[in-house]
């Protein structure tokens, strides 16, 4: 069996670990406390797939394999770790880990690798840069499967290659962006908890990479039953759910780079110049772009449009563009609210017992503007109301939204010297009230 190392010896290791070489000898040393390190015998499941993750590992010495039953999806050696994912998100393990020769593995718990993320936030793009090379790996993995195959699903891989190619470019070019606005995000006062914004960067990628690694799986089970199909019937209906889950792997690739845009927008602080800004025609104009939206996607959504402007509201000095994408966000959340209680209590071919509306109401006094936005939907649970301006935090089913628009919001309207507060009640109405210096 593989000898323990000493101390020194032990921290010179861990800092040829590539989640750990940039940091300083004082977490190196701290690290080392920290791990706790086992010698295993070959044949050993270190982890099993479907177990709750909250361990990370470190490999010292050994070869071990990552598998799915029988199949062998990848090998790790010397200097790799793995258990990352499932330390962050707390999701189950994806796959099976074992060892193939004995080896020596250093354990990390989720309590002190938490305490490592607030000690050494530069591990943020370490970690999203192994969910990017993961990703890409996934896609090796595909094309390499369908390589020699029928003229027809070559040909189709080799378009849904390039697509997925081209979304890896934009995701290292937004990878690049966010390197260079990773400072302000740290000083942003919205993240105190670098931690707590690192686990939920992990969490919003890795569902759309579970899909993407879900689907991948699923195309090569159905290859293995194309070999075996015996009519053309049989192929082409293969190859109609092989297009398709193709189509959901560029699909969920999307909302990936998604994601990461709209954390570098939220970071990205405001660069427009303030000037005088006339506030009732701004919150009229994006009204009117916020309900024209829904109804482009939604045509028989009907909604009471109320407007009551005070039109001796004196104009503001302001960046229009960042108040006005506070106000979209606000009008395009209220809706949605109206739109979804709409929609679970009006049924088809039944008399109508909702009538959706959304209010806007401006006023002014005390050196203020004050913009009102009010809607009948289902209201916020009291349970979570203090947490909307979180980042990441969002109550709409996943793909409909990242949590980082009303912290965005926020963040505006403070820069501006005003505030923003909200006042609901649960299955009845939310109000969202923006204050505002003239």
């Amino acid at each position: 069996m593989p000898q323990l190392p000493d101390k020194a010896t032990l921290i010179d290791f861990i800092s040829k670990v590539s989640l750990f070489n940039h940091a300083s000898h004082s977490i190196l040393n701290d690290l080392s406390e920290k791990t706790t390190l086992s010698s295993v015998a070959e044949g050993t499941t270190i982890i099993q797939k479907g177990d709750e993750g909250s361990t990370m590992y470190l490999i010292f010495s050994g070869k071990l394999k990552v598998h799915d039953g029988e199949y062998k999806v990848a090998e790790l050696g010397e200097g790799q770790f793995f258990g990352e994912l499932s330390l962050l998100d707390s999701e189950p393990r994806s796959m099976s880990v074992t060892t193939e020769t004995p080896s020596l593995i250093g354990t990390i718990t989720r309590s002190d690798f938490y305490e490592v993320l607030d000690h050494f936030p530069a591990m943020t793009l370490d970690i999203i840069s192994v969910l990017n090379n993961r990703l890409r790996n996934q896609n090796k993995v595909l094309i390499s499967e369908f390589k020699n195959r029928e003229d027809e699903l070559k040909r189709l891989v080799e378009i849904r290659t390039a697509e997925l190619e081209t979304k890896n470019k934009e995701l290292e070019v937004a990878l690049e962006n966010l390197k260079k606005s990773q400072q302000q995000l740290i000083q942003s006062e919205k993240l105190a908890s670098l931690g707590q914004l690192t686990a939920g960067i992990a969490h919003e990628i890795q569902n759309p990479l579970n899909f993407v690694n879900n689907f991948s799986e699923l195309s090569n089970s159905l290859m293995d039953e194309m070999k075996d199909s015996e009519t053309h019937e049989e192929r082409e209906e293969i190859l109609n759910d092989i297009r398709q889950n193709l189509q959901r792997i560029n699909q969920h690739g999307k909302r990936a780079d998604s994601i990461v845009k709209n954390m570098l927008e939220h970071s990205r602080s405001a660069s427009g110049q303030k000037q005088l800004v006339n506030v009732n025609s701004l919150c009229k104009e994006y009204f009117n772009l916020a309900y024209h939206g829904l109804l482009a996607t939604t045509p028989d959504f009907s909604c009471h449009i109320n407007k009551n402007v005070d039109e001796s509201l004196p104009q503001i000095n302001a960046v229009a563009q960042d108040v006005s994408r506070v106000l979209l966000n606000i009008f395009n959340n209220a809706f949605y609210a109206v739109k979804q209680k709409s929609t679970t209590l009006n049924k088809p071919n039944q008399p109508k017992i909702f009538d959706p509306a959304v209010t806007l109401t401006t006023s002014h006094g005390n050196g203020h503007v004050t913009i009102s936005i009010k809607d009948n939907g289902s209201g916020i649970p009291a349970s979570i109301k203090e947490k909307i301006f979180q980042p990441f935090f969002s109550t709409k089913p996943t793909g409909d939204g990242t949590g980082l628009g009303l912290s965005l919001s926020h963040d505006i309207i403070s820069a501006h010297g005003g505030t923003i507060k909200v006042d609901s009640k649960e299955g009845e109405y939310t109000e969202f009230v923006i204050t505002l210096p003239y």
